[in-house]
């Protein structure tokens, strides 16, 4: 006789063939329909997150006038100019497993039809908050008659459960933070299953490679020899560029919209005069002169300020990726180029097509996945020799591990931006010009050992078309654009890229970068470098490569010495690294040495001595780069109010000095 199981054995058996939850159609999300009653704003389950002047309880509130199912909603509204969001409630995180799927679904309606946003925040803790990489953001585009939307997300492709811990469910009502909206959801709901897809991506957080390199041992002060037999490499004296926005700028130059050349006198000679190596321009085919006109134009640029075009990145597709350039109009403009002889060869395919920006053409990985190999197919066709780049975010799984994998073979190099973003509220000066920096050098030799990974035999490289010190934290909170704060650009941000500079040229982990950006309004100096608006006055970051590009010679010079180093006691900046980085490069002809020094002590001044070995000095100059007002404009009135004499003491086999407070330093050494 069989006997039947009692149901509460049933179900038993049911939680364990279905690991315990979600495979039995468990809802992970608390209170995901908003059925439970309560006078609470927001409703049980759910939490106002973003700065705390945008937590106003009345615009989140459980509306029960026309819900989807049952008896209510959520109501989330974005009055106009403010910047709030919702999320679940960390203590209802949802906690992924290795190896399993997990479906959302909602229901979503608006009173102002168009883009709103849906997405992940995401920790590695909640005790403190620890950011941890997000499988993504995508905007949804919502009308006013409920909607259903569903998304999956896959442990070990979109994400990896180790790191990425807990994961909340984030809603925006518009992704136009200056437009009043509201959004309406209902019925969300998250289930989770095993992963349909085979295998996993390489975890970009545990991938091998090789440490930074310092070149000074940790001691007191600085002190170090240099021998001009003992050359590490070739220069990377291409890390020096700057980007321009576009051929017709957001500042007007250097051509207007109609296709008029603008750019004064000054500022064309300003430019010559920084020796600029490299440089990129985007959006080219977004211009109402037409793409090959913009083409012409670049063309004409670069000859007018002697930057090669052979080493210039052109980007064609629209500005804020809202449309798609088809493969067909890349091969045109591609062959165009070509038919006029000119030599650009860099051909960088979207610029930053992973911000889910309003009305994206790329709304998920695979949107631009399929763009990417359809248009670097058109190029190989007219230009096989070109180099195609492809666009990544190295701190998302989804942009960045699941691209490079997908798009293998169709790219010659790999676009990261590796902007720093840094919390000054927060950040001592030391941790913004040092620690930030060795952290997200770390990332960048990571992003070269995972393009290894999925290129086995292929030469690929990195160019970083965009970069710099960006502000972060509660500065971000207050609604505070990055170019409108200064510290982005003045002595904080200009230390910041000195020391990136010097790492760039010296570890060979790019073949090239390009910073943001050349032109801005005298109104926001935050990456400031030049401004029609003050045609005669440079900012500080003008100044830093100016001097950088006469101080690059040839040759990386091994440095065999010792620095006092430094340790951040923010969590997340744990690279110890030296407090005065240094590069010494030897010229082409072996007669000079060219040595650059950033001193990234706010207060600490630096006694340093240097030893030649195999070269009698004869000459020695130097110059300091610096300025003593922490919330100073970038912009300078005078050469003389940045640059100082460097005083040296020498002898026949070395240098004596004093590095400055918070200082770039510039010296050259010529040999008898």
């Amino acid at each position: 006789m069989k006997i039947m199981p009692s149901l509460g054995a049933l179900a038993a058996l049911c939680l364990a063939l279905c690991g315990l939850r979600g495979l039995c159609g468990e809802n992970l999300v608390f209170n995901g329909d908003f059925e439970m009653a309560s006078a609470e704003s927001p409703p049980p389950g759910w939490t106002m997150w973003g700065a705390s002047q945008w937590k106003i309880k009345a615009n989140y509130t459980r509306d029960t006038t026309r819900p989807h199912g049952g008896q209510a909603g959520f109501r989330i509204h974005h009055p106009a100019n403010t910047a709030g969001y919702i999320v679940s409630s960390p203590e209802h995180a949802i906690q992924p497993r290795r190896g399993m799927m997990y479906t959302v679904t909602f229901w979503a309606r608006t009173d102002r039809p168009g883009s709103s946003s849906f997405g992940f925040d995401v920790y590695e803790s909640l005790r403190p908050f620890i950011d941890a990489p997000s499988p993504g953001f995508y905007p949804i585009d919502v009308g006013e008659e409920w909607r259903q939307f569903t998304f999956v997300i896959h442990e070990g492709w979109d994400f990896f459960a180790d790191r990425s811990r807990y994961l909340l469910l984030t809603f925006k009502p518009t992704t136009n933070e200056r437009e009043e909206k509201t959004l309406w959801i209902d019925d969300v709901a998250v289930t989770e299953q095993p992963s349909t897809r085979e295998g996993r991506l390489v975890d970009f957080d545990h991938i091998e490679h090789a440490p930074l390199a310092h070149r000074l041992s940790p001691r007191e002060d600085l002190a170090f020899t240099v021998d001009p037999t003992k050359r590490l490499k070739r220069a990377t004296r291409e890390a020096g560029g700057v980007s321009f926005h576009r051929v017709a700028g957001w500042t007007g130059v250097p051509y207007d919209k109609k296709g008029d050349y603008t750019l004064a006198p000054q500022l064309e000679q300003a430019i010559r005069e920084m020796k600029l190596p490299m440089t990129r321009f985007y959006a080219v085919g977004d211009e109402p002169f037409g793409l090959e006109g913009a083409i012409d134009r670049a063309a004409e640029f670069l000859t007018k300020v002697g930057i090669p075009q052979d080493r210039t990145v052109l980007e064609f597709e629209t500005q804020g990726a809202t449309a798609k350039i088809a493969p067909e109009v890349w091969a045109r403009g591609v062959r165009h180029s070509l038919d006029r002889g000119y030599g650009f060869r860099h051909w960088e395919i979207a610029n930053e097509p992973y911000l889910g920006r309003s009305g994206s053409a790329f709304p998920t990985p695979d949107s631009y996945i399929e763009h990417f190999k359809a248009v670097s197919r058109a190029i190989r066709q007219v230009h096989p020799a070109g180099q195609i780049g492809v666009a990544i975010n190295h701190n998302s799984t989804a942009w960045g591990s699941y691209v490079l994998k997908q798009t293998a073979g169709s790219y010659d190099f790999v676009v990261g931006h590796y902007y720093c973003f840094v919390d000054l509220a927060k950040y001592r000066f030391e941790d913004v010009v040092l620690s930030a920096n060795y952290r997200m050098l770390d990332e960048v030799l990571k992003v070269n050992a995972l393009i290894r990974q999925y290129n086995p035999g292929r030469e690929v490289y990195q160019l970083d078309t965009e970069w710099g010190m960006h502000c972060g934290g509660l500065i971000r909170e207050k609604g505070e654009r990055a170019d409108y704060v200064d510290r982005n650009a003045n002595i904080y941000g200009t230390l910041h890229r000195a020391v990136r500079l010097i790492y760039y040229a010296r570890e060979d982990m790019l073949r090239g970068a390009s910073s943001w950006e050349m032109f801005t309004r005298r109104d926001a100096q935050g990456f400031g470098i030049l401004s029609r608006e003050a045609p005669d006055q440079r900012f500080l970051l003008y100044w830093l490569y100016y001097l950088f590009s006469r101080h690059v010679g040839e040759w990386v010079l091994e440095t065999d010495g010792i620095a006092r180093y430094y340790r951040s006691e923010q969590r997340g900046l744990s690279i110890d690294g030296p407090l005065t980085p240094v590069l010494a490069t030897l010229s082409g002809d072996g007669k000079t040495i060219y040595l650059v020094i950033v001193n990234g002590s706010w207060e600490r001044i630096i006694p340093a001595r240097v030893t030649f070995q195999g070269f009698r000095v004869a000459r020695a100059t130097g110059v300091t780069l610096s300025n003593s007002d922490p919330d100073g404009k970038p912009l300078q009135a005078r050469k003389d109010d940045a640059i100082t004499e460097l005083r040296l003491a020498t002898s026949e086999q070395g240098l004596s000095f004093i590095l400055p407070s918070h200082s770039a330093n510039f010296i050259t050494v010529e040999r008898e």
